[in-house]
């Protein structure tokens, strides 16, 4: 059962490398502060060893910026992608989001049983959304970017929903793609705290955040 959310701000750890088995533990990790703010804003700053990078949304337009680079301007299906990360509703704005959506086939799960759908924005490529059977909560986003090689896939696991104010957030969230793949796993959650809106500024013009 999802409810409107107001503000979110969530602070997790990040492992450090791809692995291809689930980490014992997440001691060797980067540390990551996911802010989110409706209506679809989000800033997410991640602290690495040679210093930090950031990706925000500003419900409009987006940048990502990398230690020692200039920032880039989020376009295309990067940005559709932020779009859809920084939704806090995202389940609830699906009809709104999307404009088809169809019953799929469900495939095999080695864990739960799950409804399967098709959905696309306008002529984008289809997305995949996967639904627990019995709750009903958001299990798997499979999304598709055009690419010189063909489709380019995204897989987003959503797993360890807890209810954290009568809202169920995932707590574990991983994020495939081919031959790599990294976990975002939630330690604390403070909802409806003031987030003030330069947080989703464009960065400053320059390179990101080097540690020297």
């Amino acid at each position: 059962m999802y409810r409107h959310l107001a503000e979110l701000r969530r602070s997790g750890k990040l492992p450090a490398e791809p692995r291809r088995a689930p980490p014992a533990d997440l001691d060797t990790c980067f540390l990551p502060d996911a802010l989110y703010k409706t209506p679809g804003q989000g800033a997410v700053l991640t602290h690495f060893p040679n210093g930090e990078s950031l990706t925000i949304f500003n419900g409009h337009e987006g940048w990502v910026v990398f230690p020692g680079r200039p920032q880039h301007p989020l376009e295309g299906a990067d940005l559709e992608a932020a779009k859809m990360d920084s939704d806090l509703h995202f389940p609830l704005d699906l009809k709104t989001m999307f404009s088809e959506f169809k019953a799929a086939p469900p495939r095999r799960s080695a864990s739960k049983k799950h409804f399967r759908f098709w959905a696309r924005i306008r002529d984008k490529p289809a997305v995949e959304l996967y639904f627990d059977e019995q709750s009903g909560l958001l299990l798997r986003l499979v999304r598709y970017a055009e690419s010189p090689l063909g489709l380019y896939p995204t897989q987003i696991d959503f797993a360890d929903y807890r209810d954290d104010q009568g809202v169920k957030i995932p707590f574990r969230v991983t994020t495939s793609h081919p031959g790599s793949s990294s976990t975002f796993q939630v330690e604390q959650v403070q909802q409806n705290v003031p987030v003030d809106d330069s947080k989703f500024a464009p960065p400053a013009t320059g390179s990101g955040r080097e540690k020297p």
